[in-house]
């Protein structure tokens, strides 16, 4: 899915940074303003679950060329966003690609913030925010099998910071009850997440996580139509047979999944409980079939070891088209999908 960038106009102020220490004889360096991401967040309590308010946390670099870039939570260069240019006396103007011009005042500059002045009155930018972490979220059509129909509904994901607070990480769709989907850890493992039942469209979606005691985070993406075509059980006709009943090993068998950037993972969790996770597979692509053991390479603690041949376990298939330009291997790859197909079956254990 392609990621906003933070583009509201409220950022602007952001392509002052790298300018001078001096707070006393203040004067913009234009040689420095360059190649510095400055944020702006402007959550807090009073707006969390707003979904059209402008409070949000926007990400922005200006280029030595003029053109103004926008960043996303991943720090993912997005769209120029529009252009800048030195008036003199502290006094910057921009005009924005929708064509809006603005002119900002700089009252004060250093390497950690900068405040200026401008219609909005008196608004501070920073470097990124140590409690911010390496936060992220992403939000994603999941298709998914209820008995034999092929649904589909939009997954949220939130992920990359340790000290968000549950009850208060949400995805924001509009600003009914109805469009605020509050996210869970389940498994206790900072992967927080949720889904709603809605339309396959494009459309804006707004994060929304209150970080430690007294930090609000609002960011937003949009995602586009783009899915998988509705499917059959027939037609992915997965299945994973027991190989070593000792060596407790498996080889999983499927139709490849047609289209754009596919790749796919291999889960083994406990039936009764979903988040006891024994294995789990990182990204691979097809290659007809996928045979794993008790030390196969896994991202959680492989337990396959301890599989108990009186107890029951499901394996789990997900395909992953990951959006246009990121690799399966890519260590953000599961936090930039576009859309997912997921198809469990009975571990044989005997």
């Amino acid at each position: 899915m392609k990621k906003l960038g933070m583009l509201s106009v409220i950022v602007a102020g952001i392509f002052l940074g790298g300018c001078s220490d001096d707070d006393k004889e203040f004067q913009l360096d234009t040689n420095r303003m360059t190649g510095v991401d400055w944020y702006y967040n402007g959550g807090a309590s009073n707006n969390r679950l707003s979904f059209t308010d402008e409070s949000v946390l926007d990400i922005n670099r200006f280029d030595k060329n003029g053109e103004i870039r926008g960043i996303d939570m991943r720090v993912q260069v997005d769209t120029v966003a529009g252009v800048w240019k030195d008036e003199g006396l502290n006094t910057l103007a921009v005009e924005w690609k929708d064509g809006i011009m603005d002119k900002w005042t700089v009252t004060k500059c250093n390497s950690s913030n900068f405040v200026v002045k401008n219609t909005w009155g008196e608004r501070k930018y920073v470097v990124k925010p140590s409690y911010l972490q390496d936060l992220t979220g992403d939000a994603f059509w999941e298709n998914y099998f209820d008995g034999d129909e092929f649904k589909t509904r939009l997954g949220f994901r939130v992920t990359g910071n340790k000290s968000l607070r549950a009850g208060y990480v949400y995805a924001l769709l509009s600003d009914t009850k109805a469009g605020q989907v509050e996210l869970k850890d389940k498994n206790q493992n900072n992967i927080w997440q949720g889904n709603i039942e809605t339309p396959v469209e494009e459309r804006r979606v707004r994060f929304s996580c209150r970080v430690g005691s007294d930090n609000y985070v609002k960011f937003d993406e949009r995602i586009s139509g783009m899915n998988f075509e509705p499917l059959r059980r027939t037609d992915i006709d997965f299945s994973c047979n027991i190989v070593s009943v000792s060596n407790k090993s498996w080889k999983c068998a499927w139709k490849k999944i047609n289209g754009e950037n596919v790749c796919y993972k291999i889960e083994v969790y406990n039936e009764e409980k979903e988040g006891d996770v024994y294995f789990e597979s990182y990204l691979f692509t097809y290659d007809g079939e996928y045979s794993f053991d008790g030390s196969s390479t896994s991202k959680v603690p492989n337990r396959l070891k301890d599989i108990d041949t009186r107890k029951h376990y499901q394996v789990r298939l997900t395909a992953f088209m990951l959006e246009p330009g990121v690799t399966y291997n890519s260590m953000t790859a599961e936090n930039r999908v576009q859309a997912t197909v997921s198809v469990t079956c009975a571990l044989s254990v005997r």
